[in-house]
């Protein structure tokens, strides 16, 4: 081949070397690549913002923010940016979920959750960096409750995050026996009525008396009516012990957990007389000329301890009680000695005659 022939040939595969050099360099991209708010530039042949995440060697997960989406096209000087969402094992007031946020500070993911109120107790600082594989955050929000302890109902604003807190920034210490009407665990919400119950639980011993018994014993020389008491009755003691609950200074419960007599009862000993009452013998006529003895006999036999069947009727004379005591009598007329039953029967027809007795009136007469 001539030499002149092969110079020409040798020069247009150096041109065509060169022009696809120029032609693939200039296919390059410069793009500004954002990862979590970092930025720097690449340059890159990739077609599509996926092909770039890929050549990177970054990984997006479903809850990562891309922008431009992953299958739009880029071209020279256009900005990527990719946000990797960060997991939250979130509580707030108690209660725990975990939730996914953009958000590169705990500051900014209070403000993606929507806590902006003021007065919010956070675990950490707003100003704390979160890092990719994310963080424990407790939460605690200003919330009113209704508080009622040791006699007082008041309402307080609290950012405590359960019963318990609560309690302890109140200074309200509970007593082994006290109670509430929530356990101490709960998460507090708005408007709550947490109710604190004072218990306390203690034994008394009580005493009463256990009455003593009245035993009669019959005396054939005694008189019937006499009664003699030969041995005193003393009553007993019995102590019963007793749990008793007290709630908020009002008893509540109270179970009878023991009994035993301390003391025990002396029976009385009553001797009783059955001998009959001797019949006092029939007055003799008295002085005034009236036959007392045959009224006497009429009226009862003459028999000064004679009662009627209905008990009304007393005596000698048969008196009622009213009439005895009319006359100056005391006591039983059936008690009264012979010679006093006689002598109210004399002031009793002095003042109005026989017909005080009127079936046997008539006998004062014979």
């Amino acid at each position: 081949m001539p030499r002149t022939l092969k110079l020409s040939l040798f020069a247009l595969v150096l041109l065509g070397l060169v022009g696809g050099s120029v032609a693939f360099y200039a296919a390059q991209k410069s793009l500004t690549l954002t990862v979590d708010g970092q930025a720097r530039e690449v340059r890159t042949y990739a077609d599509t913002v996926e092909e770039v995440l890929d050549e990177e060697g970054l990984q997006t997960q479903s809850h990562d923010v891309v922008l431009p989406e992953p299958g739009a096209s880029v071209s020279d000087g256009d900005t990527v940016v990719v946000t990797r969402a960060r997991p939250l094992r979130l509580t707030v007031d108690g209660r725990s979920s975990e939730v996914y946020v953009t958000a590169l500070s705990v500051d900014e993911a209070l403000d993606q959750l929507g806590f902006r109120a003021d007065g919010l107790i956070v675990s950490a600082s707003r100003s704390e960096r979160l890092p990719l594989d994310g963080m424990a955050l407790s939460i605690s929000t200003p919330k009113d409750v209704t508080l009622v302890a040791d006699g007082q109902q008041r309402v307080v604003t609290t950012t405590a995050a359960t019963v318990g807190d609560l309690l302890n920034e109140q200074g309200i210490t509970l007593g082994p026996t006290d109670g509430l009407n929530m356990f101490v665990t709960q998460p507090l919400l708005p408007l709550m009525r947490l109710q604190v119950f004072r218990v306390q639980v203690t034994e008394v011993v009580e005493t009463t008396e256990i009455p003593y018994r009245t035993i009669e014993t019959e005396d054939p020389a005694a008189i019937v009516g006499d009664e003699t008491v030969t041995q005193e009755g003393v009553e007993g003691e019995r102590s019963t012990t007793y749990r008793i609950t007290v709630v908020d200074g009002v008893e509540t419960a109270r179970e009878q957990i023991a009994t035993a007599v301390t003391v025990e009862p002396v029976d009385e000993l009553v001797s009783v007389g059955t001998k009959p009452r001797p019949v006092a013998p029939a007055p003799a006529a008295t002085a005034d000329g009236l036959n007392w003895a045959a009224l006497a006999a009429c009226e009862s036999g003459g028999r000064p301890n004679a009662v009627s069947s209905s008990g009304t009727y007393r005596g000698m004379y048969q008196f009622s009680r009213s009439t005895w005591a009319a006359v100056g009598g005391t006591g039983d007329p059936a008690a009264a000695s012979a010679e006093e039953q006689t002598a109210r029967a004399q002031a009793l027809y002095a003042r109005s005659g026989a017909g005080q007795w009127p079936h046997c009136g008539p006998r004062l007469f014979s």
